[in-house]
């Protein structure tokens, strides 16, 4: 498999996997991502080389977006802003930050989650990175577990944020995994 830059011509591909897993997760009776993510949100990350696509030969099969530090008042302010993910003793610039990691539905179950999560993991550490993070719905126990299966650790929720329980695990090396890397 073949994880590359998204281009804006993959942005439809990954709007619909966004709406097919909103709809599976309404009928678990999950309200995460009942809020709809504006076409113009992914167009802005794909343009801004953030997110990632995995392919398997001609076929998209997931998608992940990594963000780094830019604006400490995106992450933080030293008052303690009660919408604040991370605090100034997390320092927030030593960390990658994983977000709108999608699988179609037809491709779920495969272990491809755990396995971007280790290809983010290593692009974090070759950056020099402590940590790969990530925030997700507050109210998704099923998906903090997940992410606790993935080695994360719990180290906050901010339940004033819809996206507000925040994880975060070691940076290491990505090594022999399934996802080769080709820059386009």
């Amino acid at each position: 498999m073949i994880i590359s830059p998204a281009t804006l011509a993959d942005v439809e591909v990954i709007m619909s996997w966004r709406r097919e897993r909103a709809a599976w997760l309404a009928a678990r009776g999950e309200e995460q991502w009942s809020i709809p993510l504006p076409r113009s949100a992914v167009a802005a990350t794909v343009q801004a080389g953030q997110t990632w696509m995995v392919w398997d030969g001609s076929d998209p099969i997931a998608t992940i977006t990594l963000t780094a530090y830019v604006d400490v008042d995106s992450l933080w302010k030293p008052d303690r802003d009660p919408e604040a993910l991370w605090y100034p003793e997390d320092d927030p610039a030593d960390a990658l930050y994983a977000a709108k990691m999608m699988i179609p539905l037809r491709y779920a179950g495969a272990g491809l989650g755990g396995e971007m999560l280790d290809w983010a993991g290593g692009r974090a550490y070759q950056a020099g990175l402590t940590w790969l993070r990530l925030d997700a719905w507050t109210t998704n126990p099923r998906l903090h577990a997940y992410y606790r299966g993935q080695r994360f650790r719990h180290v906050r929720t901010v339940e004033s944020r819809v996206s507000g329980a925040c994880f975060q695990r070691a940076a290491q090396p990505y090594e022999d995994g399934r996802l080769k890397t080709e820059m386009i």
